[in-house]
């Protein structure tokens, strides 16, 4: 069994080398100050090396936060969604290509949001996940 201490090294070591993943999904919310107030924010700290810290800002900022990150190893950026077609008539989608070219290292699939808002089915989201393994993720 594993259990979360107060401490950060001891839960490291008592979780058999596994590394800790955090990540933030900022949603519709944010604009380039409060954004990159929160990249500087991680640019600047000590963050353990077991842990990788992941934030899903919106497409918009894809680009800017992912080059403000570029140097902090355990941090990375992730799209909040992509399209399963490469390219194509889909207004206001990013293909799996775009997000890539923006340093997005990650996408989230299968979000409840996009499953009750948006109707996505599971068939969907198989599309996307298969679209989004393909493109190398």
């Amino acid at each position: 069994h594993y259990y979360i201490t107060n401490n950060l090294s001891q839960d490291l070591a008592m979780s058999g080398g596994r590394q800790f993943f955090v990540g933030g999904n900022f949603k519709m919310n944010g604009n380039t100050e409060s954004l990159t107030a929160i990249a500087d924010r991680l640019q600047n700290s000590d963050l353990d090396s077991g842990v990788e810290v992941v934030i899903a800002p919106p497409a918009p900022y894809l680009t800017s936060l992912s080059s403000h990150l570029a140097q902090k190893e355990n941090v990375n950026v992730s799209a909040q969604n992509v399209h399963q077609s490469e390219k194509g008539a889909f207004t206001g989608e990013i293909s799996c290509a775009m997000a890539l070219d923006c340093g997005a290292r990650y996408t989230i699939l299968g979000h409840s949001e996009r499953r009750h808002v948006f109707g996505e089915s599971n068939e969907q989201i198989g599309q996307k996940t298969k679209a989004a393994l393909a493109s190398g993720w």
